[in-house]
């Protein structure tokens, strides 16, 4: 039995196992569970799924004399016998928590290769400080199992003795990548970032570099989280600095550690070799003194986002920059070409693998601290934020990005709409609900350019004189002279500002949404401005107003009110505020669909307003919460006809065509 997993001669590719022979003792037979691999997620819906075939299965089964397939387990078998498990691995470590809960398992032959907590989990499933994922399943599993009753014993049996699994080893020489890529057009386990990083992962020399890099990337691929918590405490310091703010030079560390030269004696105490060797201690996770438990909703998914960081790569790292084949413009936002965009940029480069990681892991920092996230404590009306962790012994605070660090508390009511970081979170949501699809989403790469080029200096002023900048060049470059964005990003082509082949917005629905959220940014902006300025003058008869004098809407008593609740939300009807086919009175004979007619609204109250009239549509604001701030300027006229639509519609091009850049006022 000893040499049925050690043979080198048969070539039994196919092999039914029974759950007693393939976790027996005798027979030696390892099982790995590779980096590459995700980490044990199954919950309760599957394991109860299982098991409860196996009970129906056994009751069907009266005699107890046929077998009951239970599904597949795909295997490479590497050069030292062991099986490198590439399909079904959730399901094999489910059962080998059943065993363990029956008392079974005397012999554990399934381990998870450089996932040390999973790995530290396995080898002492006694213990009460679990991992999670592995605490819940086995309560699941002895929950259901105690529901057996008086049938478990009949039901056990039948699982070891008569459940079995197909264990299928791919022959010696299968192009794992090509495997990978079958599962992947199968819709299984494997998704394209995780065949990615298997690739990437194999050109690297040493086991330690690629377990860092392991980590490093299962960090980064959980949106839903900080990076910097998807770090051991103590390694987080060793790669990210005690501040969490600079990524160190941790492969350059590493390779002076394996070559025995010390690259800085003031290197804390626990190399990161040392760290990412060491056997974890399955301890109580950091503790927030917030009610916010560090997770948000990214505005982008991870295949997406390592795109954009090639992108970055190839401009500031790649020797043959702007060459055919790796000009960052090449490189598609569609994830759908994710390993395509990666061809032939690391094969046998471990250095470029290693200067990669390094990019991915700052650049995911960076977006972190100083790109929009979403999340669900916020107020109704606006659930974006920018929002760091600040580190407090041993526990954290999350707070506003260009916050005081010295403060006990979240300083978020303390923001006021003049605050840069105001300013740079309605410009982000402005950029993001503008853009939603993630393959149009340029102006990401933009700020993610700026922040990596910038690290080591982004201030409140210059990060928020950036992003109007790139408004602009939104605006002027794209949209009114139409060249291409990547290319402005990257400065190979030239535009003229404040000036362009489009003069007038009258296209109807055909305006875009960018368009109307830009304008509404400057309107919300210089409501900020004359009120600083009337702060400064003091003097009423001085106030600066955004429009014109004889504009009622500057003088009703709700404006404060309505700009300060105004905020970005996803809206994608253009509305006709005198509506193309009135339920009452006559249709506009002119200006239907000039730009003064128009405004930007949700879907579903575009449907619900519908034919109603300027006056009925009036009706449904009573609170003071606009879906758009030029809307709420054409709800405060008194009557819309088409003079009131020409002299609202040149009224708001005319802040439209100003310039929000600094740089270029």
């Amino acid at each position: 039995m000893f040499l049925e997993c050690k043979m080198s001669n048969a070539k039994e590719y196919v092999k039914t196992l029974t759950i007693s022979d393939l976790f027996n003792d005798e027979n030696k037979c390892n099982y790995i569970i590779p980096i590459y691999q995700r980490n044990y997620a199954w919950g309760d819906d599957e394991i109860s799924s299982l098991l409860q075939d196996i009970k129906n299965a056994c009751e069907k089964n009266k005699e107890q004399d046929k077998n009951y397939y239970i599904g597949s387990l795909v295997v490479y078998r590497r050069d030292n016998g062991d099986f490198e498990v590439i399909d079904g691995q959730q399901r094999l470590t489910t059962l080998t928590l059943i065993m363990h809960h029956l008392g079974k398992l005397s012999f554990r032959n399934v381990s998870f290769e450089h996932r040390d907590e999973s790995e530290q989990a396995l080898s002492n499933l006694n213990s009460e400080k679990l991992p999670s994922n592995f605490s819940q399943a086995l309560k699941t599993i002895k929950k259901i199992i105690d529901e057996w009753g008086n049938n478990k014993d009949k039901i056990v049996k039948f699982l070891l003795d008569k459940v079995e699994i197909i264990r299928t080893e791919v022959p010696e020489g299968t192009d794992l990548n090509h495997y990978f890529e079958i599962m992947n057009t199968r819709g299984e386990q494997l998704e394209k970032h995780e065949i990615l990083k298997a690739r990437l992962m194999k050109v690297l020399p040493t086991p330690i570099e690629q377990s860092l890099f392991a980590k490093i990337w299962d960090s980064c691929s959980d949106m839903s989280r900080y990076v910097v918590m998807g770090f051991d405490s103590e390694l987080r310091e060793v790669i990210l600095g005690g501040d969490w703010r600079k990524a160190r030079g941790f492969f350059k560390t590493i390779l002076n550690e394996n070559s025995g030269k010390p690259e800085n004696p003031r290197e804390p105490k626990n190399s990161i070799v040392e760290l990412i060797n060491a056997e974890v201690k399955i301890e109580k996770k950091e503790q927030s003194q917030d009610k916010y438990d560090g997770e948000f909703t990214s505005v982008i998914d991870f295949p997406n986002f390592l795109m954009h960081v090639l992108r970055i790569y190839l401009e500031m790292f790649d020797k043959c920059k702007y060459s055919t084949q790796n000009d960052p413009c090449n490189v598609s936002l569609d994830e759908k070409l994710l390993l395509k965009s990666f061809e032939g940029k690391f094969e046998e480069k471990p250095k470029k693998v290693r200067i990669f990681i390094y990019t991915l892991l700052v650049c995911r920092y960076l977006f972190d601290l100083y790109v929009i996230k979403s999340n669900m404590i916020r107020t109704d009306y606006e659930n974006w934020s920018l929002w760091k962790i600040v580190k407090r012994k041993s526990s954290y605070y999350y707070k506003n990005v260009f916050g005081d660090d010295g403060l006990d508390k979240n300083d978020d009511e303390a923001l006021n709409d003049a605050d840069p970081t105001k300013k740079a979170l309605m410009l982000l949501s402005m950029f993001h609900v503008s853009n939603p699809s993630r393959i149009y989403k340029n102006w990401l790469y933009a700020v993610l350019r700026w922040l990596f080029k910038n690290k080591d200096n982004i201030t409140p002023d210059n990060y928020v004189d950036f992003l109007e900048d790139l408004c602009d060049k939104f605006y002027f470059g794209n949209n009114c002279q139409g060249k291409d964005i990547t290319e402005i990003i990257l400065d190979k082509v030239e535009f003229e500002l404040n000036s362009g082949h489009k003069e007038n917005w009258d296209d109807g629905v055909s305006v875009p949404n960018f368009i109307f959220n830009r304008l509404d940014y400057q309107l919300w902006k210089f409501f900020h401005e004359q009120e600083r300025k009337q702060e400064q003058e003091q003097e009423q008869e001085q106030r600066v107003e955004i429009l014109s004098e004889n504009d009622k809407w500057l003088t009703i008593k709700n404006k404060e009110a309505i700009w300060k609740k105004f905020r970005f939300t996803f809206r994608s009807s253009v509305e006709h505020h005198y509506p193309q086919h009135p339920s009452v009175g006559d249709e506009l004979e002119s200006g239907l669909n000039d730009f003064g007619n128009l405004y930007l609204l949700s879907q579903s109250k575009n449907s619900s307003l519908g034919n109603s009239s300027p006056e009925e549509k009036k009706k449904h604001y009573t609170n003071n919460e606009y879906d758009s701030l030029k809307q709420a300027v054409m709800m405060s006229y008194d009557k819309w006809t088409e003079v009131e639509i020409k002299e609202h519609g040149e009224e708001m091009l005319e802040i439209l065509n100003q310039s929000l850049s600094k740089a270029n006022s």
